[in-house]
């Protein structure tokens, strides 16, 4: 199996090369937007003033601290505010408050945000405890590139979680013999199908066609998909399937097919004995 193994580490290799090329440049996406990125807009006495009131709604319902999220978004000729407080309660537990439109920091807030014109994000944090407060403001250009950050990120991500797996995956590349192989033929002979059946792609499948011939192919909707593989007869089938190996059967090659739904060791015995 080393011409195999061979294979799949010269994929391997260039599928890592290929996402630190990607990570590269998102990171320079990132640095990028961070040199640009642009700062809070100030507050002011309205933001203080918003904090203190916050406090005094806090404290009246009885919390020692809070967070006011405000958002308003333009369309057109039209606005709209979607806002939400959180706090924590002076028994520990978590605190979510909706109805507050006319609290003196609710009419507050919301001259702020108007403001500026387009989109824009409030967020005023009290502690009644520590008695600190911050007011953060960011109008429609700080909000883009703060989405756009934080999409760099995700992606940044996601990428570092296919680099791990890339660096640690490792199929094992022992063949599953000739004992293996037959019982799976006979069991197959049978009637027996060897796939998973749910929507979607279902991934590797082995089974007994119309003619008795046994096809290995992908699944889609727990049918067959694209054959693969036909061998005449259990005999064929047999001597193939003992030669290959998790690896050799992983759709090493194919980012998508790679281990996903495949047939290895594991699923062929849990085959054989049920």
């Amino acid at each position: 199996m080393s011409g195999v193994r061979d294979e799949f580490e010269a994929w391997r290799q260039r599928r890592l090369a290929e996402l630190t090329e990607e990570r590269n440049e998102l990171t320079g996406q990132r640095e990028h937007l961070d040199a640009r990125k642009r700062p809070a807009l100030p507050t002011g006495p309205a933001g203080e003033e918003i904090a203190r009131t916050l406090g005094e709604f806090l404290q009246r319902n009885r919390c020692e601290e809070g967070t006011l999220e405000m958002t308003r978004i333009e369309n057109g000729e039209t606005e709209q505010f979607d806002s939400l407080v959180y706090a924590t309660g002076a028994n520990g537990q978590p605190e979510s408050f909706f109805q507050f439109r006319f609290e003196p920091f609710a009419t507050l807030a919301e001259k702020l945000l108007q403001q500026y014109p387009g989109n824009g994000v409030l967020t005023v944090r009290v502690d009644l405890i520590a008695r600190t407060s911050s007011v953060t403001l960011m109008g429609a250009a700080e909000v883009k590139s703060l989405r756009e950050l934080e999409q760099l990120e995700n992606a940044t991500r996601q990428v570092d979680a296919r680099l791990a797996y890339f660096r640690n995956v490792a199929p094992s590349d022992e063949p599953f013999g000739p004992e293996l192989a037959w019982s799976v033929a006979r069991r197959l002979k049978t009637g027996a199908s060897l796939g998973f059946s749910h929507r979607d792609y279902c991934g590797m499948g082995l089974y007994k066609d119309e003619d008795e011939s046994f096809v290995y192919a992908s699944l889609w909707d727990g049918f067959g998909g694209q054959e693969v593989r036909r061998f005449e007869d259990e005999e064929h089938l047999a001597r193939w399937l003992a030669q290959q190996s998790d690896l050799s059967l992983s759709n090493y090659g194919d980012d998508f097919a790679f281990l996903n739904q495949t047939l290895n060791r594991k699923r062929l015995e849990e085959f054989v004995n049920t």
